[in-house]
């Protein structure tokens, strides 16, 4: 009997959930059953900043500099169908930081990430902002970087709307997005985010106060001085930020510390005849890209997170603007911004939509700690906002209890609603 209801009974659901186990095939996730992830495709973003700044130019026998307000903004893409999915990394590393939840969640949704000005591949513009004047450092606030992505994904998505997820230093910048541009916006992510006062920690306070050394040869050398350790300072910084250290090693820390540190398959990039086989003493510090890195950390404070006031903070966030269901997750064990401030954004945000997640096992950077998790939650909160159509394909997730009958169930699930796969 279906009491209190006219409308047929529909008992679709319970074929498609109710099939015998089969307990050959045991209870491994077997995520062959969705779409296979998008083969990524690289590219850049041919960006005109409001200001110049001087650029390192690889040149046949050394490295050369040039002053322009042509950067580029490098990206990868993901997926080719279901919602737009924009992942912006944290500092200091770059985009190859969500590559592997990035890959998980092509399945189900188009994706693109990018490196943020200053970092990975883009562009590294030195004294950005500073050509003739070189006391001011305020090119390096969030909010300009708000600029080159809204430029980028109108030239890449004309008038499509997207989910942005970002984490650290990059939800810095998401927040500022979100404010100013809430209509671009299907929702937004945010993880482990520096937020409010909570901001800047040592770690990156202590490479910002370099900038203050002149940027003269002089100056340049007692940088290099300073800095001799760089590398294994780095290395450091960013062990302190995952839960298990024994995620980064010497191979895949590459991927992160290649801007500012030779690699060996690098070690004959000078032509010189120096650097034919690597040693600690010939791979090189990238010095000035260490000093790009400086600058952006130079210039950062509790006012330009904390929220907007006319007078006394003008530079804050107008965090009322932000309408669109938002995300807020947070690494379990992150000893560097404490979870405990994820409370805070359901009472400023202008959404009342607000969902907080804890990641477990997971330090300051979820997706390299716990990323079948990351992308569960990720995945769930979009099929959330969206609906099931929306996505590329059904998603049963990828962990937990599986009985070897999933591959029958999401035929069944596609054709109930109404998803191709």
């Amino acid at each position: 009997m279906n009491s209190g209801s006219t409308n047929p009974i529909d008992y679709s659901f319970y074929s498609a959930l109710s099939h015998p186990p089969v307990r050959a095939v045991g209870n491994i996730a077997d995520l062959s059953i969705y779409r296979p992830q998008g083969n990524p495709e690289y590219g850049a973003f041919q960006y005109q900043a409001p200001a110049e700044g001087l650029l390192q130019i690889s040149g046949p026998h050394s490295a050369e500099t040039q002053w322009t307000d042509e950067f580029e903004i490098a990206w990868t893409k993901m997926g080719d169908k279901g919602p737009l999915v924009l992942f912006l990394h944290g500092v200091p590393t770059n985009r190859a930081q969500w590559e592997e939840v990035q890959g998980q969640v092509s399945r189900f949704c188009e994706t693109i990430s990018i490196d943020m000005l200053g970092m990975g591949e883009s562009a590294k513009p030195r004294l950005y902002g500073r050509k003739d004047d070189p006391a001011p450092n305020d090119q390096w606030h969030w909010i300009h970087d708000v600029d080159y992505i809204e430029k980028l994904m109108q030239h890449e998505y004309p008038d499509r709307r997207f989910i942005f997820v970002a984490d650290d230093w990059g939800s810095g910048i998401a927040s500022h997005y979100a404010a100013r541009h809430n209509d671009r916006l299907e929702a937004l992510i945010q993880v482990d985010p520096i937020a409010f006062d909570g901001y800047p920690v040592n770690e990156i306070q202590a490479i910002g106060r370099a900038s203050e050394i002149p940027n003269t040869p002089e100056g340049d050398a007692q940088f290099a001085m300073l800095f001799a350790a760089f590398d294994q300072t780095l290395v450091q910084i960013l062990k302190s930020m995952v839960y298990d250290p024994a995620k980064y090693n010497q191979y895949n820390l590459r991927y992160l510390t290649f801007p500012y540190v030779d690699v060996d398959y690098e070690r004959n990039g000078q032509n010189d005849g120096i650097t034919d086989v690597a040693r600690s003493t010939t791979l090189r510090l990238k010095l000035h890209n260490l000093r790009v890195l400086s600058d952006r950390a130079a210039i950062l404070s509790p006012a330009l997170l904390l929220p907007y006031h006319a007078k006394r903070n003008p530079n804050g966030v107008q965090y009322q603007n932000i309408t669109v269901p938002t995300l807020i997750m947070w690494g379990e064990y992150d000893n560097m911004m404490p979870a405990a401030q994820t409370q805070r954004f359901a009472h400023v945000l202008g959404t009342k939509d607000v969902q907080i997640s804890y990641i477990p096992r997971a330090g300051h950077f979820p997706a390299t700690d716990n990323p079948e998790c990351v992308t569960d939650t990720i995945i769930n909160f979009i099929r959330r906002i969206t609906g099931h159509q929306a996505l590329a394909d059904v998603y049963i997730g990828n962990h937990g209890i599986w009985k070897g009958d999933e591959r029958q169930m999401i035929q069944e699930l596609r054709i109930l609603h109404g998803i191709a796969g």
